[in-house]
């Protein structure tokens, strides 16, 4: 049932929506959007498009020179310099946010528990590899069950569909998926409960 053709399409389709580089610039332009963000989140806004074209641009430019098998870095030896790179754009990009004096404390803790997720998930890669995509998926619903419990509900179980395609597809096995489930959702967790006592 798994290898069905049908199986197979909707689950490419689930994991290109669930990819990270599509999942997080449309949750920060949902909190953006939010009525009393103000000026300031822009500057989170601008920051994340900014890591996002960057890493875009980086894993395009490797794919094609044939350093990565493909754009998301599937095996996991290419994974250990793809890793540091991720971990300074999106480090400089929180200092920008820590630098604004005005900036919003969710945006600015947010992006450092997100740096902190993929520091924990580069140190993991040298024995396993960890699914971004389950990682970022169970973390931004964290951050929007904080927000909006309703939401954050329906984005869990998106969370749980998206890790089931990449078992489908056969881009990580089950352990590699738990991994980065536990990682994401550890990680969002620690945020909620920062946020909550500020």
């Amino acid at each position: 049932m798994l290898d069905s053709l049908l199986v197979r399409r909707v689950a490419a389709v689930v994991s290109g929506l669930g990819h990270p580089l599509v999942l997080v610039p449309a949750l920060v332009a949902f909190v953006a959007g939010r009525p009393g963000q103000g000026a300031v989140s822009g500057w989170a806004m601008g920051s994340v498009l900014l890591v996002v074209a960057a890493i875009g641009l980086w894993n395009l430019r490797q794919t094609r020179r044939g350093a990565y098998t493909n754009f998301d870095v599937s095996e996991r030896k290419q994974r250990n310099s793809f890793y540091p790179v991720l971990l300074v754009v999106l480090g400089l990009a929180t200092l920008v946010l820590f630098w604004q004096p005005h900036a919003d404390g969710g945006f600015r803790y947010g992006l450092a528990a997100a740096w902190g997720l993929l520091l924990m998930c580069y140190l993991l890669n040298f024995w396993l590899k960890v699914s971004l995509h389950a990682a970022i998926s169970f973390f931004l619903a964290c951050v929007l069950l904080h927000l909006e419990p309703t939401w954050g509900i329906t984005a869990l179980v998106l969370a749980a569909l998206i890790a089931a395609s990449r078992l489908v597809l056969r881009r990580h096995t089950l352990a590699e998926l738990l991994v980065g489930s536990a990682v994401g959702g550890a990680a969002g967790g620690g945020l909620m409960w920062l946020l909550s006592g500020s």
